[in-house]
């Protein structure tokens, strides 16, 4: 476990509460021990600390402190300053020389367009290249004479100006970022990216990269290439093999991407190879667990597609397969950054509809079934399987993570009645009473004419209603309901699931779509099924 100091104090800014934002961050997310200070005197002992973070404006050190400060970070220590780390201890030149930069000026508070250099993710890996937050835009001087290595910019005034550097100092190394005024930047989720890997630059974190594979590389919406382009966006992560059982998609993996990459049509000789340290699964939904278990007994972390499985047993031989084996098992359950929820969710968590009761999902509409694999029940499992799973995901994002709610009582109705040229149902309504009372009702039909909104979150003060473009925020005030129109979050991309599975594997941040989280969506689908047809409701208990 790392071990981080965190200096704040000055003028100008909200230090205290800045300070436990980060701690919290660094201490669930990354797993440090954090200490918070602002007794400058924690300079002459530094010992034991893996990162000193300096939040801090203005004051002067004294020489037994500057010299303790500028020791650490010369004998290997690493030092991570944000924002008025630059206007701190001006009339220290060591300590000038050694953070780099000073402030010479700001304008107000406004958005900021971050962006990064083209091999920013040396530095820190897995943050977005280009992101917009509120915050106070430095203007910098140089305070040493040797070279600082720029990987951060902004623009002010038409001027494109650094606003992030590294250094090395002594065998130490320093990395400064200009952004952080306020607890609106400590919120914001990539400045907490940013200082996560900036403590990982600092302390000289080395990424073995995961070598990844494939398996399944058909046609059918174009996942093979989904999931390579994905793999190619995230650093630490590079494809290395393609397995399909038809020499035809094999052929066409190849021409897609060439040499550097191997090719198998059978996932047991890509076992044998050894290349991988983990793949995508990418194959029919009943096909997921027979072909997993075997490859996590390999010894491969597995990342498979949504849904997780057709039963809860299959989920369960899956999930101790790869506790056995002692590695990573995740779900592409990549639609948990889709807009709707994203908007949704936010609002809830702020508080701004109370205590939410009643959450409703709609996939309704009336028209024939593809004639593809994914409408067979056999191989699809069903209905619900597909875009229900997701459903059932974003239904977990809302509801609160209690003991009460790991219980939950299922009820439901499926039916089929016009498309008899498929095998799966027409309509589903599935029902799913948690412990607290909280009820989850979703409705998946294509025999429905009537349109429904996608969401209805009700909650003690108001309620959200999704209509596909922004969601209507409805609120009581006064005794009269009142309306505002919430537009869709943008920016939100699918590619932080890859990019939080490699941070987990390489530092040990949680895991957003575990295993146990997949295995409750597809408890709910197929309990809810079950229970409709015996004709009474079913509990369960979710392990997630």
């Amino acid at each position: 476990m790392k071990k981080v100091l965190v200096m704040l104090g000055g003028g100008c800014h909200p230090f205290e509460l800045c300070g436990k934002i980060l701690s919290d961050f660094l201490t669930k997310t990354a797993g440090y021990e954090v200490e918070t200070t602002d007794d400058r005197g924690r300079f002459r002992k530094l010992a034991g600390f893996d990162a000193v973070v300096i939040y801090t404006q203005g004051g002067k050190l004294t020489p037994a402190q500057e010299k303790g400060l500028l020791s650490y970070v010369r004998d290997g220590g690493g030092v991570v300053g944000i924002h008025c780390a630059a206007d701190s201890f001006v009339e220290n030149d060591g300590y000038m020389e050694m953070i780099g930069t000073q402030f010479a000026g700001h304008g107000p508070m406004c958005d900021i367009t971050v962006e990064h250099t083209d091999d920013y993710e040396e530095i820190v890996p897995r943050v977005e290249k280009s992101w917009v937050e509120f915050d106070e835009f430095y203007i910098l001087k140089k305070r040493t004479k040797q070279k600082l290595r720029p990987f951060q910019y902004g623009w002010w005034q038409f001027d494109r100006k650094m606003l992030g550097y590294v250094r090395p100092y002594g065998k130490g190394r320093v990395l400064y970022t200009g952004l952080g005024h306020d607890e609106r930047a400590f919120r914001h989720p990539e400045f907490q990216q940013l200082i996560h890997k900036a403590i990982r630059y600092v302390t000289k974190e080395k990424e073995k990269p995961l070598r990844w594979g494939i398996v399944g590389y058909g046609p059918l919406y174009g996942m093979g290439q989904h999931h390579a382009d994905n793999l190619a966006k995230t650093a630490g992560m590079e494809l290395v093999a393609v397995c399909d059982k038809d020499p035809a998609r094999v052929e066409a993996a190849r021409k897609q991407h060439g040499k550097g990459v191997e090719y198998f049509l059978d996932a047991k000789d890509l076992v044998k190879s050894e290349c991988c340290d983990g793949v995508t699964v990418i194959l029919p939904h009943n096909l997921h667990a027979p072909v997993t278990v075997p490859l996590l007994e390999a010894g491969l972390h597995v990342i498979s597609e949504k849904p997780f499985a057709i039963t809860p047993e299959e989920c369960d031989r899956m999930i101790n397969a790869a506790k056995a084996a002692g590695v990573v098992l995740s779900v592409y359950h990549n639609r948990h950054w889709d807009e709707d929820m994203w908007t949704i969710r936010t609002l809830v968590e702020s508080g701004e509809i109370g205590e939410v009761f009643s959450i409703e999902h709609n996939m309704c509409g009336y028209g024939r079934p593809g004639q593809s694999w994914r409408a067979h029940k056999p191989i699809s499992g069903g209905l619900m399987y597909d875009m229900g799973a997701h459903g059932f995901e974003k239904i977990f994002q809302i509801v609160p993570k209690t003991d009460a709610n790991r219980k939950a009582t299922l009820f439901g109705n499926f039916l089929k009645k016009v498309w008899w040229d498929t095998t799966f149902e027409d309509y589903g309504r599935a029902y799913v009473k948690f412990g607290s009372g909280l009820e989850a009702v979703l409705t998946q039909s294509s025999i429905s004419s009537a349109s429904k909104p996608g969401w209805i979150v009700s909650g003690t003060k108001g309620s959200c209603v999704s209509t596909g473009e922004d969601v209507e925020l409805k609120q009581y005030v006064n005794g009269a309901v009142r309306t505002a129109i919430v537009p869709y979050m943008k920016g939100i991309g699918w590619q932080r699931y890859y990019r939080n599975f490699a941070d987990h594997t390489f530092a040990g941040v949680p895991l957003i779509i575990t295993a146990q989280l997949a295995k409750a969506t597809i408890q709910c689908i197929h309990g809810c099924e079950m229970a409709s047809k015996a004709g009474k409701s079913i509990d369960v208990t979710f392990d997630y």
